[in-house]
């Protein structure tokens, strides 16, 4: 693959999956949000809420399977990046510290 190719492909060390799941994020003081997941990785999340969580802040992500015999998505998380995308609208992006 050439360079220039290499500039218009995603330049992670891990795909994204994109996917439209209901999450709950659980903060470690109780506080309770919940969310769309946008994406994730096996080092990430993208979250979709209406108002911004503070940046460095930790909490218990579950994301939900869909039902059958997935089980949901468990993981320790902190917050990394927060965006805002429009009118009440916020992008926010965590980092996952394990897996539960």
């Amino acid at each position: 693959m050439n360079s220039l190719a290499r500039n218009y492909q995603e330049k992670r060390g891990y795909i994204r999956m994109q996917v439209s799941a209901p999450a709950v994020l659980t903060l470690t003081d109780g506080r309770t949000y919940e969310l769309t997941c946008l994406d994730l990785s096996s080092s990430g999340v993208q979250l979709q809420h209406f108002e911004p969580i503070p940046l460095d802040t930790a909490g218990r992500l579950v994301v939900s399977s869909g039902g059958g015999y997935t089980t949901p998505l468990e993981a320790d998380v902190t917050v990394c990046r927060i965006q805002q995308s429009g009118a009440d609208e916020y992008r926010i992006g965590v980092v996952i510290n394990s897996f539960l």
